[in-house]
């Protein structure tokens, strides 16, 4: 467990100009991390309802990093985010990516990917059936595709070893952290003066508070002015029983793009998930595992048909704790454009939103949130002009929440721009 400070000790030293970060998962030690990197007089605390368990999205996250994206603001953040994964002790593993179709549109799609990764910088290759096959050969037929789009610096990542590493090092340089669940907010003239929890209040006047709480973001910030249109939704993963290790090149992550389902050797077992299913929203509960759908296991059982292994899946699943690596429902959030809420929020002169954000762009996130806090009045770049209008959490206002929420719930089958 991290070594951890009362609330009553942080009573005890009103200082202002502090910056409170709810979230403890891998967005909220990003923050902590790289905001406690800068020379600045501003104290760092952390906040969140366990330290002994990562019960968000973090700790339940499969790991994949893929950088490009069809939003050239996503894929920036993510190539940002793995060279800071790169630099973290086994924070990264650079086994690539690998996209497949088994459609003449697919495969037009996978040539378009390809031509925009190479604009972004990134190396992609296209591939035939046979040498696709071969990068993961227990997964993937080769009669069934007809190409692949291979990404040679794509890969996964450890997140709870990241998020680990990252809140160490923010306390190494004199940032605290707090175990309380946060319940709510007390408002004076605009502005939060007290931080409500379930271990005592904080008083926090003149400090600066980021929300960092993935799923639970919407509820904690119920009376904030503008619309805060995280949605969370229910999502199936699964794995195979254990089994020895494989030798030689770790496989590549893999899509398939055609029928949204994916792939990934976790080592001792390997992983699938899919978004081949209508969106459910969940009321996000105290952790991201969810109730298990029993409509999930024909969702399982259709995405397993398309991997060579796919009969050793387990597709009868239940509510299971995801350390005994059975088939679970995987909470996580989705937004009206499929892009984080980052940024200042309208109406509370000092809340900020650092949220619906995946693995994938965590720490790119977070160190653009990080120079925005501290710019102090700076001229911004015209590269954090772009992402200050593209995250913005007042770029919905005027917007009804329930339109809002059917718009976030429609993207969920759109998480890997499979049509535009």
């Amino acid at each position: 467990m991290a070594s951890t400070v009362q609330i009553s000790n942080v009573n005890e030293s009103p200082l202002s100009r502090r910056i409170f970060i709810i979230g403890g998962g891998i967005v909220g030690a990003s923050l902590s991390h790289f905001i406690s990197q800068e020379q600045t007089d501003r104290e760092v605390i952390v906040i969140d309802k366990c330290w002994d368990e990562l019960l968000g999205s973090t700790g339940h996250a499969p790991g994949f990093v893929g950088q490009l994206n069809e939003s050239s603001v996503l894929t920036n953040l993510a190539k940002d985010t793995v060279s800071e994964y790169l630099k973290v002790p086994d924070g990264f593993n650079v086994v690539g990516g690998l996209e497949l179709s088994s459609t003449h549109s697919g495969v037009e799609t996978l040539y378009r990917r390809r031509d925009l990764a190479l604009v972004a910088g990134l190396h992609a290759e296209i591939l035939s059936p046979r040498d696709a096959a071969s990068l993961a050969p227990d997964f993937i037929n080769a009669a069934s595709v007809k190409n692949g789009l291979h990404f040679s610096s794509d890969g996964t990542a450890n997140a709870q070893t990241i998020t680990s590493y990252y809140c160490q090092q923010a306390q190494f340089r004199g940032a605290k952290l707090v175990e309380a669940e946060v319940t709510g907010f007390d408002f004076k003239n605009g502005e939060i003066t007290v931080i409500r929890s379930l271990a005592g209040d904080i008083q926090i006047h003149g400090s600066t508070v980021v929300l960092a709480t993935g799923i639970w973001t919407s509820s904690l910030a119920s009376d904030v002015p503008s619309p805060i249109p995280i949605v969370p939704v229910a999502h199936p993963y699964t794995f195979t029983p254990p089994r020895p290790y494989r030798s030689g090149t770790p496989y590549p992550f893999i899509r398939w793009l055609d029928h949204h389902v994916y792939a990934r050797d976790h080592g001792d077992r390997d992983g699938m998930g899919s978004y081949d299913h209508s969106p459910l929203r969940l009321a996000a509960g105290q952790t991201a595992i969810g109730p298990w759908p029993s409509e999930f296991e024909m969702v399982l059982s259709e995405a397993s048909s398309h991997l060579k292994n796919g009969k050793n899946f387990l597709v009868n699943g239940s509510s299971a704790d995801m350390n005994k690596k059975r088939p679970f429902n995987g909470i996580f959030s989705v937004t009206p454009d499929n892009l984080p809420l980052a940024g200042k929020v309208s109406g509370i002169s000092n809340l900020w939103l650092c949220a619906a954000i995946w693995v994938t762009t965590a720490a790119g996130t977070a160190k653009f949130i990080t120079r925005e806090i501290l710019r102090d009045g700076d001229h911004a770049t015209p590269e954090d002009e772009e992402l200050r209008k593209a995250l913005s959490p007042v770029r919905f206002q005027g917007i009804e929440t329930s339109i809002l929420e059917n718009q976030a719930l429609a993207r969920y089958n759109d998480i890997y721009n499979r049509e535009i």
